[in-house]
């Protein structure tokens, strides 16, 4: 006979997934809403495990707050240079130490009897952690609007940043009244 090799009997055995264990076999005994039952489940729970990961990521620090442009810049005097023809250059420094960028849009004397152009031209943009060197001219065009003996002038700044415009009123110090002072006595013709 096929199949036997001395006294045993050997079975020939067919895979026909008719192990009533087997997970097919399983899967089709339960009815079609039973199914879909099992599926939405199995969704649902891959669902709330992928939010649970979603939800416990680690989140980036959002990026520090600008500040208004007007707190951390910083407005020096460095002296003043000599211009003929009735103007004189005062060398102011500008820094920036914000985390953005900051303008310098506009720069007024206090003198109404004075007129002022830069160099470089305005608007001048300070980067973070930098300086820049402006010049201001100054022109007398009024000696009577020029008061002879002031002794706080100031300039006014107007920043802009990101956040926001401002402007701040620089008393520049000691140095530059005098020197102030005697540019526009020597411009004036003053005694």
């Amino acid at each position: 006979m096929a199949g036997e090799s001395g006294a045993w009997r050997v079975e020939i055995l067919e895979s026909n997934d008719r192990d009533p264990r087997s997970p097919r076999r399983w899967w089709r005994r339960q009815s079609r809403r039973r199914r879909l039952a099992l599926v939405g489940l199995a969704l649902l729970i891959a669902l709330a495990a992928a939010l649970a990961r979603f939800l416990t990521l680690p989140r980036p620090v959002p990026p520090a707050p600008t500040l208004w442009p007007a707190l951390h810049s910083t407005v020096t005097y460095d002296g003043s240079v000599a211009r003929g023809q009735g103007s004189t250059g005062f060398v102011i420094t500008v820094r920036d130490e914000d985390v953005a960028a900051v303008t310098v849009t506009q720069i007024h004397f206090s003198d109404a009897g004075l007129t002022l152009r830069t160099e470089p031209s305005l608007p001048i943009q300070v980067q973070p952690g930098q300086s820049r060197r402006i010049q201001l001219i100054a022109t007398a065009t009024d000696c009577s609007r020029i008061p002879t003996n002031d002794e706080l002038p100031f300039i006014d700044v107007t920043f802009r940043n990101i956040r926001a415009i401002g402007q701040e009123s620089e008393i520049l110090g000691d140095r530059y009244t005098a020197d102030l002072h005697q540019s526009m006595t020597a411009a004036c013709r003053r005694a």
